[in-house]
């Protein structure tokens, strides 16, 4: 049975997925943690890609349970802090939707 993570990553990023992780929330939330890492820096048009899964994300977030929030947050959110620098926070931060912002910058104290 798919949850609301699952359904969604697969519905609207598919290409951010490996094919070997698409039964696990967490794995899922960490590949496309990547997929943003790796297109941060990138052209324009990787950015892009990166700021609209990222917005998804966000409204994953924004809509879900206490555990969508707390998985986001644990492996979503936290893979993307153990890659942050002072220098990079706060371009990164500017992909980021409004409403995450605060708890991107709260894991990063956090750990």
């Amino acid at each position: 049975m798919e949850n609301k993570i699952l359904s969604t990553v697969k519905a609207w990023l598919p290409h951010c997925i490996l094919e070997c992780h698409q039964d696990s929330e967490y794995s899922v939330l960490q590949d496309v943690a990547e997929y943003c890492l790796t297109r941060f820096e990138g052209e324009v048009e990787e950015q892009q890609m990166a700021k609209e899964a990222m917005n998804i994300i966000g409204i994953l977030y924004g809509g879900g349970s206490l555990h969508v929030r707390n998985a986001i947050e644990n492996e979503f959110l936290e893979r993307l802090a153990c890659c942050e620098s002072p220098a990079s926070l706060r371009k990164h931060l500017a992909y980021f939707p409004k409403e995450m912002r605060q708890v991107y910058m709260k894991t990063i104290l956090e750990n």
